[in-house]
């Protein structure tokens, strides 16, 4: 945009033209028919020049903000005369998308309230006449999306500095010491990275009722970030909540970001293949894993968010035992099946008790409300699915192979699932959501109460060692 302003501004233009003149204002909205209630329940998820538009002003003001910050200034003179033409391109730009961006939303705001209020007019006789239908109940990835897409990327305040300029961080951080190391340069082009990146988190990080991505950054620094995966569906790690800590050193984007996993119960479970228990994140495309060289970090067309998605799509699987190099090989076969099998036994416990039960009792203050949110809008399926889990693994107790293993898991299972079953139950409505009956939940108390042979309340504990036993796999 930046390199085309005299086309940009002439659209810009345009677009204040048709905002003034009432009969072409609903050209800016969502065309799809007459239906105005619809169209402004979901006018944020449909294509449209004035919602375009508006996320254009949201990249804008992000962008703008993330560069303002005072050392970025200090540093302002070492740009290079590219970088410089396409920021003083860029802020002549900015006037105008803000501007216009303000010009279409009221005057489609104006239109879409004259058409409810018509709407609401010609209806009300009709609703006098019968009975009121029920209304048609969202379903729980609607709900779930529409609390969970504002709270997806933030600011929160993890470092300060005291009187005398040293950093005092206010939240645990994993590259505290690094940050503290750092010298003082901070280039331009580094920044600028920075922000383009919390630009495409701001609009781009994945959000569902079955996984989703949760970013913090510093209100100062966006060289340091928090980041909270929901484990995808269908997987070992459904439902919970998995904290990972980033740094982008000082050479970024020609090194790549550093990760870490903090939800590792105090060092003692490897979740992964891919995941040590002291944090490490084993991906080819942080440069922790070997891989082929399209795989590896690449400073031109790598980012942030394809490491996210990496994490979620590629570590987070279904069958996470074949994650580990070499065990493919027997995925199929009777042997990889126990093992794998055994493998997620042991995940599915330590899931409950570490990304569940423990998140729920101490959450990351940067997370508070996420979690909240998350367990609460999903406390009835994360019940079934602990109680699925639970006569899942049992099934298997009796197997002379790995009968003893498996019985372990189901009985440690089923003491955290009882004390989830009690968490959530006690979660409050989070401001802004409905109460809703806790029917559901309390159908699971059985099976979340039941009878469980007596087992040492310390799991386990998992070898920290690269290659699990294929005869007894722990974590």
């Amino acid at each position: 945009m930046a390199r085309h302003v005299p086309l940009y501004r002439s659209l810009l233009e345009l677009l204040r033209a048709i905002a003034s003149c009432i009969s072409l204002v609903p050209l800016l909205l969502p065309l799809s028919g007459d239906n105005s209630e619809e169209d402004d329940e979901h006018s944020e998820t449909q294509t449209s020049v004035g919602t375009l538009l508006a996320k254009m002003k949201t990249c804008v003001d992000t962008y703008t903000n993330r560069l303002r910050s005072k050392k970025d200034k200090s540093k302002a003179g070492s740009k290079s005369d590219t970088a410089e033409a396409e920021s003083e391109g860029l802020t002549l730009l900015v006037p105008d998308i803000q501007q216009t961006a303000e010009i279409v939303q009221l005057a489609t705001t104006s239109l879409r309230q004259a058409a409810q209020e018509k709407k609401i007019a010609e209806s009300t006789k009709k609703a006098m006449a019968r009975p009121r239908p029920l209304a048609v109940t969202r379903s729980l990835e609607e709900k779930y999306v529409a609390a969970m897409k504002k709270l997806q990327f933030d600011t929160a305040e993890m470092v300060t500095e005291d009187d005398d300029g040293k950093l005092i961080f206010k939240v645990n951080y994993h590259y505290m010491s690094q940050v503290k190391n750092a010298s003082d340069a901070n280039s331009a082009a580094r920044a600028r990275r920075l922000a383009q990146e919390a630009v495409t988190l701001s609009t781009s990080l994945p959000l569902s009722s079955s996984s989703s991505v949760f970013v913090r950054c510093d209100e100062e620094r966006l060289d340091i970030m928090k980041v909270l995966i929901t484990g995808p569906s269908d997987t070992p790690y459904a439902n919970g909540c998995f904290e990972f800590d980033v740094y982008f050193p000082q050479d970024y984007p020609n090194s790549p970001p550093l990760v870490n996993l903090e939800t590792t119960g105090g060092h003692s479970v490897r979740f992964n293949p891919n995941l040590y228990n002291d944090g490490k994140v084993c991906l080819s495309i942080l440069n922790t894993w070997h891989g082929r060289p399209e795989e590896k970090w690449n400073p031109q067309t790598s980012s942030f968010l394809q490491v996210l998605v990496s994490i979620q799509s590629l570590i987070l699987v279904a069958e996470p035992y074949f994650n580990e190099p070499g065990y493919e090989r027997s995925r199929g076969t009777p042997s990889g099946t126990q093992s794998s099998r055994e493998y997620d036994g042991n995940i599915r416990q330590a899931t409950v008790k570490w990304a569940m039960l423990e998140q729920i009792r101490n959450p990351s203050p940067c997370f508070k409300e996420v979690i909240h949110k998350h367990f609460y809008l999903k406390r009835a399926e994360v019940m079934a699915q602990c109680e699925e889990w639970i006569a899942d693994i049992q099934q298997y107790s009796s197997d002379k192979r790995v009968g003893r293993t498996m019985s372990h898991h189901a009985a440690a299972l089923k003491r955290h699932t009882a004390q989830l079953r009690e968490e959530l139950l006690k979660l409050p409505c989070p401001e802004g959501l409905e109460p809703e009956c806790d029917e559901a939940v309390e159908k699971t108390e059985d099976a979340a109460t039941g009878e469980t042979e007596p087992v040492s309340e310390g799991e386990e504990k998992p070898s920290s060692s690269r290659d699990p036993s294929p005869n007894d796999v722990k974590l």
